[in-house]
């Protein structure tokens, strides 16, 4: 009996006589796990090139029990824009050129090679390196520029989160093993006030200031790095840590690999845009040429609420 695959998509070509769709979750999940989505507030189903979200904010005053009805306070409605980016990617496989590679690791002792899951392989990658790219647009994008990954379709972390847009700047150390825990308390007590009760503070930054972070700590003689628990981060959790006495957690990026910066805020306050409606990879065989041709395409964008009450340090 022929073994079924978990993917239409198999070696056998003759399943791909037409166009075939699939790996949507997959694409999804890979974009949905990374670590500026984990955290942030997510707008799954916006379509076209910007997007207007609604938030409302309201005074509340409180009076004196009377008669009558006195109103008193004001109702804010503030729009975040989310600009977003359309893009896909286009790879073609000669399923000839497989026959070495991905065939030989999936070989079974049977004398016919009845399936080869090797489209799995394919797909995972090509997601994590989609959603790898997304992670670092979502810091690094600039309108003006098109940033390092050349999408100019928004503008991410670090062309919104400015003083000029209201955030408190202050001067970028870099983290190490002997000021770690200075630098980041710095940054802590530079948090704008109005938001410092929220239980959801981050301040994001690169590996190399986590690093430092946790040097730091680690040469304090005030901190117990045992009540740290580094199991999850083997279970595909993100390596975070809370600043102790503060009710911060501290999480690296990728995003900000080479980026002199430190990002404070509310996590949820990032509000990060995609459309799952069409966020998908798609494939089709063509016999003449012998050739696999696989198209992703994804939706992704950034807006940020609130602008001034995030502390940036760059």
């Amino acid at each position: 009996m022929e073994k079924k695959n978990r993917f239409s998509f198999n070696y056998d070509l003759s399943a791909l006589p037409t166009y075939n769709s699939y790996g949507t979750d997959m694409l999804i999940k890979s974009i949905l796990g990374l670590t500026l989505p984990k955290y942030a507030t997510i707008r799954p189903n916006l379509k076209g090139t910007t997007e207007k979200v609604g938030f409302v904010t309201n005074d509340v005053i409180l009076q004196d029990l009377s008669c009558g009805f006195n109103p008193t306070g004001d109702t804010t409605q503030s729009l975040v824009t989310i600009d977003l980016c359309n893009k896909k990617v286009n790879q073609q496989l000669c399923p000839t050129d497989l026959y070495d590679t991905y065939l030989s690791q999936m070989l079974s002792n049977d004398a016919f090679q009845e399936s080869v899951p090797f489209e799995e392989v394919i797909l995972t990658d090509i997601s994590n390196r989609i959603a790898n790219q997304v992670e670092k647009q979502l810091w690094q994008n600039t309108v003006a520029s098109g940033g390092t990954y050349g999408s100019a379709c928004f503008d991410g972390v670090g062309a919104l989160i400015v003083s000029g847009n209201g955030a408190t700047q202050i001067s970028y150390t870099a983290s190490t093993a002997s000021n770690g825990l200075d630098v980041f308390t710095t940054i802590y007590e530079n948090i704008p006030a109005n938001v410092l009760h929220r239980d959801d503070l981050v301040i994001f930054t690169n590996y190399a200031n986590y690093r430092g972070l946790v040097s730091s700590m680690r040469n304090s003689s005030y901190v117990n790095l045992f009540q740290l628990d580094s199991a999850g981060a083997a279970q595909g959790e993100e390596w975070s840590l809370v600043l102790p006495g503060t009710n911060v957690r501290v999480i690296p990026t990728v995003g900000l690999e080479g980026v002199s910066a430190y990002y404070a805020g509310p996590a949820s306050y990032y509000m990060v845009g995609m459309n799952s409606e069409i966020m998908e990879v798609r494939s089709i065989y063509d016999p003449f040429e012998n050739i696999v041709k696989i198209q992703g395409m994804v939706t992704y964008g950034l807006g940020i609420f609130d602008v001034a009450s995030f502390c940036v340090c760059k």
